[in-house]
């Protein structure tokens, strides 16, 4: 045998033990229950490119092994890291692909001082349509007095790599936040940076070539914050919103921010050109949180009118009387000018505040954000989504929760082809955000809400970092983070070293 041989043969062995080929327990007891996992991957419907759903068994046990399989394939079996079970990426990707559209078994072995013990099957069933490649997210370490480094990253939804896009530091933007794609195209997007003081550009790249615009119209006006891209790419809609923040003496939810005054303006992408349209502010109202349908020829936002004196800038008295309807207003492409504004949910019929329109890009559904009051969501402790269906009349919004809940979800998103919905999700602590998916069918079933994978499943147990505003994009993100740090004017742009991890 030569020399090649020799190390060819092992290799293959551990290749094929890792497939599927290692040998189960054998006599194990039934347990007659399922295993408790961490984090709780079943009933799922999940994408056929997904990432692996690594767990940890939370059950008592020395030696742990599962054996993962479908109808097709070859299955998977596998020995736990302690209590960690992890499976090879290539064969976790063949064993969903041969398996799309079908159901997945997990089937759980633990060791414990009397033998081996089997727990019941658990299930997860396979989509036939793929998720977007790409999640983009605000990551940051909350903090109440100072500032904190934070960034936009991108994570490959197909593994586990996480990439900067841009960072903040101390030397350099205070903040970068409110990113928006266009169409989830990866070389077409914005986000709004806040540098020293007086200079808050916003970055707009189209072709892959960052450039700064200014949004603002006038002196002491607020910049561009929440932002929708036209499907033709042509113009932005954006929202500049006065966000006042303020901590409740007592009781929940603690920190809290209400919008003290807003306004949309219309961007136009070529020239940089911002209008302030009077059709989408008329006298007294405050509207937020834009969103195009996919035709172009809506736009989809939240407003409702104040009731209190413009003079007054914290009308925290005032809070939880607050609540927006879900409107929107006609657009004509060829004119860029816009028309009549009609409601399409109030607040009144669903005793709630409505935010956060996001419509699919089928046209068919739109999800809010239904909140008990105010503005800001992601501070209130009954924060939930809803599905509209766009086909009918009147709009009803039917929760995607079956019961209520205290989620905090809010920050939601639809993938490109209409079947998947990422939200940034607070259920875990209450505290903190974490990217939570969940499958949309074609007839409006809703599959279960599931957290982000990561390679170490016990990864969110101690992170005090929160995702925020996680959008789909439909490849990866190639303009270099040096090269949005100097579009900032900034040289001293980090290391590209330091910009990629396996989370």
């Amino acid at each position: 045998m030569n020399k090649r041989l020799r190390w060819l043969l092992p290799l293959a062995l551990a290749t094929w033990l890792l497939s599927g080929r290692a040998t189960l327990p054998r006599g194990a007891t039934d347990a007659g229950r399922a295993p408790r996992l961490s984090p709780e991957y079943r009933d799922l419907t999940v994408p056929p490119n997904i990432a692996p759903l690594n767990v940890r068994v939370a059950e008592p046990g020395r030696r742990f092994r599962a054996r993962l399989s479908g109808s097709a394939g070859r299955p998977l079996v596998v020995r736990g890291h302690g209590a960690t079970l992890r499976f090879p990426e290539r064969a976790w990707h063949r064993l969903l692909a041969a398996n799309a559209g079908r159901d997945l078994t997990l089937d759980v072995f633990v060791r414990g001082e009397s033998g081996w013990t089997r727990f019941a099957s658990v299930r997860n069933h396979v989509a036939q349509a793929p998720v977007d490649s790409h999640l983009v997210y605000r990551w940051f370490r909350p903090t109440y007095t100072t500032n904190t480094p934070l960034g936009l990253y991108q994570r490959d939804l197909t593994g586990f790599r996480q990439t900067a896009l841009v960072r903040s530091r101390s030397s350099g933007p205070r903040c970068v936040n409110c990113h928006a794609f266009a169409d989830g195209r990866p070389d077409q997007f914005s986000f709004q940076a806040r540098l020293t003081k007086g200079s808050l550009p916003m970055v707009l790249v189209a072709g892959g070539h960052p450039r700064t615009v200014d949004t603002r119209t006038q002196p002491g006006q607020k910049p561009a914050a929440l932002t929708t891209w036209h499907p033709s790419g042509r113009w932005l809609v954006v929202s500049r919103n006065w966000i006042r923040q303020y901590f409740h003496q007592a009781g929940s939810p603690g920190r809290d921010a209400l919008d003290a005054k807003s306004a949309l303006a219309l961007v136009e992408v070529g020239s940089g050109k911002t209008v302030d349209p009077p059709e989408l502010n008329p006298a007294g109202y405050m509207p937020t949180f834009p969103c195009w349908s996919p035709d172009g020829r809506w736009l989809y936002y939240s407003r409702f009118k104040r009731f209190w004196p413009e003079e007054v800038t914290m009308p925290l008295a005032e809070q939880p009387r607050v609540r927006y309807d879900l409107v929107r207003t006609a657009f004509d492409p060829e004119r860029a000018a816009f028309g009549q504004t009609e409601t399409v949910l109030a607040a009144r019929d669903v005793d709630r505040s409505v935010l956060q329109p996001r419509v699919s890009p089928n046209g068919h559904w739109l999800v809010v954000t239904l909140a008990a009051y105010g503005g800001f969501p992601v501070f209130c402790p009954q924060a939930d989504l809803a599905l509209i269906d766009l086909t009918r009349q009147p709009a009803r919004a039917v929760p995607l929760e079956p019961t209520a809940t205290t989620c905090r979800e809010t920050w939601h998103a639809w993938s490109s082809n209409s079947e998947w919905l990422v939200s940034a999700r607070k259920s875990d602590n209450g505290l903190l955000a974490r990217p939570y998916l969940r499958h949309i069918a074609a007839d409006g079933a809703v599959g279960k809400a599931f957290v982000l994978p990561q390679a170490d499943p016990s990864y969110y147990d101690d992170l005090l970092y929160t995702y925020n505003i996680p959008e789909f994009v439909r490849g990866p993100v190639a303009v270099p983070e040096r090269t949005l740090s100097r579009a900032l004017g900034r040289e001293d742009a980090p290391d590209p070293a330091e910009a990629e991890t396996d989370l």
